[in-house]
């Protein structure tokens, strides 16, 4: 790759951009990155990264960064790829121009838009097809030049290596949820045929049999008896349906289900499991973490302690939450027999858990060694799990080009 244009600062500012490029796994984010750095290096007041659809006929999706939030709610409609814009989508070559509005292929700008004139466009190619554009206009020192074009060329490789990172990432953390998902059906299914039915079973012939009886008496003694095995496949149900969704979660909040599930779990398995909660940091105006992340942590800690009495022969657990700083994080601790986290392991319980942080924007270590016992340590945001979109550094949104 040439880069005779290009002086050493910008160029060693690429690389080093690249490698964080190519770490960043959330596409969002990434966009956003993509366009910020663009901007820095080639002097650009505005910047955007157009998606092609699936065709790659027109624009899909629009990103942008420069203007701010009032002005791009008064443009209105996002491009398609009209104009100056579509002329990358047919002929994927990068394009610049003194002044766009000149060109004769030029759409207009819809009213409200701020004035731009110079214009760089490259396309970004991942896997030797289309799959983008990333758009700068209005240098701020005239008109961008041989060195601009080379260090958006450049930031467009690795853009294209990032987003096949993050799209692969995607397609694997996707594959990961459905067979989680799977395997606790699997773990349903068995508990209703195992408990359930085969307990509505027996009930069935108790009573069938008490029909068939002619004393009094007998028939008494069945019926007191159907009556007693009726309230404890009540109770399994009702176990069951707490741990599907806890009532104590949405009435109460976290630290209540926390030590109802602690409790369930030590009259159960026979496991002393200790509760420490401390959320005032991070807590609302009602008191209460967000919905969504009330519900990672509860679902954290039940398969970590489902782990614990699954392979860890633990005679012992503590579940510790702590808010600060802007973010909450839960450590479960047993001492049991431990693992060697290099080996490896069955089941989807870690998988689970890891996939339920990333969705919650935070980060999941797993510390263990055999005979040491196992310490599982999340760090979520404490604003919850992220919403999919993206916060704009400097007040920038998806906006229109010509």
């Amino acid at each position: 790759m040439a880069t005779e244009g290009l002086d050493e600062d910008r160029l060693r500012r690429l690389i080093e951009v690249g490698r964080a490029l190519v770490q960043q796994l959330d596409l969002e984010a990434l966009l956003t990155q993509i366009a910020d750095v663009a901007r820095e290096v080639t002097g650009a007041r505005y910047a955007a990264i157009g998606v092609l659809d699936d065709v790659r006929a027109e624009l899909e999706r629009f990103l942008a960064r420069g203007i701010d939030v009032e002005t791009r709610a008064r443009i209105g409609d996002l491009p398609r790829g009209h104009g100056i814009l579509g002329l990358l989508i047919r002929d994927p070559r990068p394009l610049r121009l003194h002044d766009l509005r000149e060109h004769p292929r030029s759409y207009g700008f819809p009213p409200h838009h701020p004035p731009m004139r110079s214009f760089l466009g490259v396309p970004i190619v991942v896997r030797g097809r289309a799959w983008g554009n990333l758009y700068l206009t209005d240098k701020r020192d005239g008109d961008f030049d041989a060195a601009d074009e080379e260090a958006a060329v450049i930031l467009a490789d690795w853009a294209a290596v990032a987003i096949d990172n993050a799209g692969r990432f995607e397609q694997q953390r996707l594959r990961d949820t459905l067979a989680a998902a799977e395997q606790e059906r699997r773990r349903w299914a068995r508990e209703l045929h195992d408990e359930t039915l085969q307990g509505l079973g027996g009930l069935q012939m108790l009573l069938s049999s008490a029909l068939r009886r002619s004393e009094p008496e007998q028939v008494e003694r069945a019926i007191r008896a159907a009556v007693g095995e009726i309230g404890t496949e009540i109770e399994k149900l009702r176990t069951l349906i707490t741990e599907l969704r806890p009532a104590a979660l949405d009435e109460l909040g976290l630290q209540p289900a926390l030590e109802s599930l602690a409790d369930r779990v030590a009259a159960v398995e026979g496991v002393v499991v200790e509760t420490d909660v401390a959320l005032e940091g991070a807590a609302g105006e009602a008191g209460r973490l967000s919905p969504a992340l009330e519900t990672a942590l509860y679902r954290l800690v039940q398969e970590a302690l489902t782990n614990v009495v699954k392979h860890a022969h633990a005679e012992r657990v503590e579940v510790a939450v702590r808010a600060r700083d802007g973010r909450v994080e839960l450590t479960v601790r047993d001492d049991g027999r431990g693992f060697d986290p290099e080996a490896p392991r069955g089941g989807f319980g870690l998988i689970g858990m890891q996939e339920r942080v990333v969705l919650a924007g935070g980060s999941l270590e797993v510390r263990s060694a055999p005979g040491a016992g196992t310490t599982v340590h999340a760090i979520l945001r404490a604003d919850g799990p992220r919403s999919g979109g993206y916060a704009p550094a400097d007040g920038g949104a998806p906006t229109p080009l010509p």
